[in-house]
């Protein structure tokens, strides 16, 4: 073989392994290459799945991130998330929201993507967890109350709305978040000609215990000064209050707000109320 030939050979060779390590190098630690990563347009916005290489969807686990809708986010969620829970059985589905939604469309979002989840991969409510950080835990309690589901995970979610915007005006890199929704929402109730404390209500997962019917995993660190622990406290007396037994809390010393999920005690009580919620599927 020629010297140049040989050099091209090398030169290609090095181009692939290039591509592969990089392809590599962005899935979490511990994800193979079996994992099929995709996505599907929804709206304005998209659902992201990851699952393994068989086509067969059995039961989904769909995850909201809190913060900025963030397309990054949306993906290392997806991915982080069915790496470390997958093998209970989970084909994981990431909501990749849209930007600037009032709080009232982020939540019809999330409920039309769970309707999306169980039409399109004809899933039953009786097979879907639902999951959320923050914001997104809010959303994932707020969505429960809609549609049915087989569990929901709150980690450290806001439970009464008007609580937390009368919280976030103390801080200012709070309110830079909480603001928008506040602004747009008394612009609804304004120009509708609605009573501000039912609507507030109507919007508080607190308030809407009875219709929450799945179980539900409430996740707080005790140390959290973005979203207080009182906001889960005070969403379990709610529970007590209607009778609600198929709820657990989980109070973590020591932990600030934004904890991961998927390390540690946290990670051990998600796995356990995961797969709890499964074996009662059958």
């Amino acid at each position: 073989m020629s010297l140049p030939k040989l050099l091209i050979i090398v030169l290609l060779s090095s181009v692939i392994f290039a591509a592969v390590l990089t392809l590599f190098l962005m899935l979490p630690p511990g994800v193979g290459t079996h994992l099929r990563f995709s996505e599907e347009k929804l709206g304005n916005g998209r659902i992201i799945i990851c699952g393994g290489e068989s086509s067969i969807f059995s039961s989904a686990l769909i995850v909201i991130h809190g913060g900025k809708a963030s397309s990054r986010v949306s993906a290392e969620y997806c991915k982080s998330f069915y790496d470390k829970l997958g093998d209970l059985g989970f084909t994981v589905f990431s909501i990749d929201y849209p930007e600037n939604m009032t709080l009232i469309d982020e939540i019809d979002y999330v409920v039309k993507s769970v309707e999306y989840v169980k039409a399109k991969y004809s899933i039953d409510g009786g097979r879907i967890c639902l999951l959320g950080t923050s914001r997104g835990g809010y959303l994932a309690l707020m969505a429960s109350a809609k549609t049915n589901v087989k569990c929901v995970v709150d980690a450290y979610g806001p439970t009464y709305l008007e609580e937390i915007f009368n919280y976030a005006r103390r801080d200012p890199a709070l309110w830079s978040e909480w603001g928008w929704y506040h602004t747009t929402l008394m612009k609804y109730i304004e120009e509708n000609g609605l009573n501000k404390t039912l609507v507030m209500q109507s919007l508080s997962p607190a308030y809407n215990v009875g219709k929450i019917k799945g179980d539900v995993l409430i996740m707080h660190g005790l140390k959290d000064e973005t979203i207080p622990p009182k906001h889960s406290l005070m969403l379990g007396e709610a529970f007590e209050k209607i009778g609600k037994t198929n709820y657990v809390i989980k109070l973590y010393e020591g932990e600030m707000h934004g904890f991961s999920l998927l390390k540690g005690k946290p990670y051990e009580d998600l796995r356990e109320f995961l797969r709890g919620c499964l074996e009662k599927v059958g």
